[in-house]
């Protein structure tokens, strides 16, 4: 699998992007259309959509937004894309139609030169496929491994068990045709042992086994969980800005 040109054919379709448009141009700017394999984030409008990725921005926008859009950021330094400044102005111009920024997330994507994560696990460790993980979730308090998305169905998990109980867990969202993503939670009292790295890293090589691309999203300021990330064999990757109708 090439990870940079999985993750393109994936960002095309959740911008309504063709083949021919990425060739032709750096900064994709298509009418907002929802197409089958796309990630579908719930509750986020489709009315504004951009996800920047090495130096390229994939941008879907509404038929009242496509105009200012395409004068706003068609010859836009995409890497600064979520300055503040910039943030402040879009959300401006979004509030004129009733939508307005709800966040902005930064995702990891494997590292292709990772060697391993060595750690010698004390726990029992159990395997949770498709059918298995309502059973996980309701054992334990796992929101970030296994939030239960109606769009982004929870697909595979893996838990860490002190005897009978889950004390950490990684868990796998099916997000898009192309990509699956990760998150994980830890028990407070096991906290800094390492479960986190060990799970993620994990869960990152079956999904890989399985044919998708997995990916880690966190918070910009979330340093911990970035730091998570990386140990168990991420690099940061793409930056994306999410929409919603105001209330």
């Amino acid at each position: 699998m090439n990870l940079s040109d999985t993750a393109r054919a994936q960002f095309r379709l959740d911008t309504n992007c063709s083949l021919e448009c990425e060739f032709k141009y750096r900064i994709m700017i298509n009418p907002s259309q929802r197409l089958d394999g796309a990630r579908i984030v719930e509750g986020m409008s489709d009315d504004f959509r951009a996800v920047i990725y090495k130096g390229d921005a994939y941008i879907m926008a509404s038929d009242e937004l496509i105009d200012w859009v395409r004068e706003k950021y068609s010859t836009f330094k995409c890497e600064w894309f979520c300055k503040f400044e910039n943030l402040r102005n879009l959300d401006k111009k979004l509030n004129e139609y009733g939508l307005c920024i709800h966040d902005t997330h930064l995702y990891f994507l494997p590292d292709e030169q990772f060697e391993g994560y060595e750690m010698e696990c004390p726990y029992d460790i159990r395997w949770f496929d498709e059918k298995g993980v309502d059973e996980l979730r309701k054992a334990g308090n796992f929101k970030h491994a296994l939030p239960g998305s109606v769009t982004q169905p929870d697909v595979i998990a893996v838990a860490a068990y002190d005897g009978e109980t889950p004390i950490a867990a990684a868990g796998a969202s099916a997000d898009g045709r192309y990509m699956w993503q990760i998150g994980v939670d830890v028990n407070e009292d096991y906290l800094h042992h390492g479960l986190a790295v060990f799970l993620v890293t994990e869960l990152k090589e079956r999904i890989l086994e399985k044919g998708f691309l997995p990916f880690y999203g966190t918070s910009e300021s979330h340093s911990l969980s970035q730091d998570t990330a990386i140990r168990a064999g991420f690099l940061p990757a793409w930056a994306e800005i999410f929409v919603k109708k105001l209330n």
